[in-house]
């Protein structure tokens, strides 16, 4: 009863002063929302760029196997680094959740053209729908690879190296890995590559006719092994390596070596996480000048309400129900403001995290720093107005 008596005396004094005690809670609420919406700006970018790392939208662990071969003559070899069997094996390792080969990337290879009797690499990207707009000819269309055509676009410049000019290339053919294609248009070539441009598409294939005519070998260079929720990577991690020098199909004949994402991705987590960290307690510093301001308000309010307290003691009021009073009154206006900062906070971090397409990450966490970070501004900065308050002296108080 008399907790509420007196916060209910902490809320009267405060909306007796609203212009006061908004200017007071201004300070908290930029310093709240500015902490908040970093670290949930920080957190989704950290997120993302670990789900990036690992390259897959879930959160588990991946590690990845690789095989290093003892005689370099063997990469040159048709010998498999890994097949069916490897995974098999690694499967039946305790806290592996699946192990599979990683999945080819198709959207941009290099092949080796033969062109006026020089080999040249071209980079070569395939595509399920229309390709680019052409300048001559025509463009693929998603029939060319429903039926598995064997047509292709090429730029510019190539169709100058092989048939003089781009028109004249128009149902000329490229031969690809001994197979003839094509060509059905002709697009613009890129502008001249610098050292720091990324890579030019030269020719484009319908996805079905390429991996029809070059079928992906089934066995793969490295696998990629998927850990069940709870595992300890680097105990699965060794127990993997240690099943396949045992009874792995290329044992004989190189080793095994693993990178593991889980390792990289937590020193990646651990730097962005220090990062936000830091950028926070700068912005935190704004919540320590709101705080001064909020000691000093209080301040100001004990020496204003000098009769009033006089009166309380009067009353029978003792020190302890005097400084609840006041440190009630103090917890009450940063609470308030720590709760609006919280949600101008989120807004803003989902407002820059649309604009610059990054990630927004709430958690319990965030919510917690909110209303503790603030609560305790308003109990810590809000002490010593509230002893003064309490050690004020009824006579004194009287004349």
């Amino acid at each position: 009863m008399k907790f509420y008596v007196n916060w209910r005396t902490a809320t009267k004094a405060i909306f007796k002063n609203r212009k006061r005690s908004i200017l007071t809670m201004f300070g908290i609420i930029i310093g709240i929302a500015a902490v908040i919406a970093i670290l949930a700006i920080g957190r989704g970018f950290e997120r993302d760029t670990i789900r990036s790392l690992q390259g897959n939208d879930s959160d588990q662990v991946t590690i990845q196997v690789n095989f290093t071969a003892t005689d370099e003559s063997i990469y040159n070899s048709n010998l498999s680094f890994f097949n069916d069997q490897d995974l098999t094996l690694i499967d039946s390792v305790e806290g592996v959740a699946s192990a599979k080969f990683p999945e080819p990337d198709y959207s941009m290879m290099q092949q080796n053209l033969m062109i006026q009797n020089e080999s040249q690499y071209k980079m070569i990207s395939l595509t399920e729908d229309n390709s680019r707009p052409v300048e001559f000819g025509r463009s693929l269309t998603s029939e060319d690879d429903q039926i598995r055509n064997k047509v292709l676009v090429v730029d510019s410049q190539t169709a100058e190296d092989l048939y003089g000019s781009a028109e004249n290339a128009v149902n000329g053919g490229v031969t690809i890995n001994g197979q003839v294609f094509t060509i059905v248009g002709v697009f613009q070539a890129a502008e001249t590559e610098s050292m720091f441009s990324m890579m030019e598409t030269n020719l484009e294939i319908p996805q079905s006719s390429y991996l029809y005519y070059f079928p992906e070998n089934t066995d793969a260079y490295a696998v990629n092994v998927i850990l069940e929720d709870g595992a300890t990577p680097g105990t699965v991690t060794t127990d993997v390596i240690k099943r396949l020098e045992d009874s792995g199909t290329m044992r004989q004949y190189g080793d095994y070596q693993v990178f593991d994402t889980a390792l990289l991705t937590d020193g990646v987590g651990q730097v962005l996480g220090t990062i936000t960290l830091f950028i926070s307690a700068v912005a935190g510093i704004s919540l320590f000048i709101a705080g001064v301001g909020v000691m000093n308000m209080m301040y100001i309010s004990v020496s204003e309400r000098t009769k009033e307290i006089g009166i309380r003691r009067a009353l029978g009021a003792t020190k302890r129900s005097i400084r609840m009073q006041f440190l009630l009154e103090g917890m009450s206006l940063t609470l308030v403001g720590g709760i609006i900062g919280y949600i101008i906070g989120i807004l803003l971090a989902y407002l820059i995290g649309s604009l610059v397409g990054v990630s927004v990450s709430v958690d319990l966490f965030t919510v917690t720093l909110a209303v503790g970070v603030s609560s305790a501004i308003g109990l810590i900065f809000s002490v010593m107005p509230a002893s003064e308050a309490a050690r004020k002296d009824l006579i004194d108080i009287l004349r």
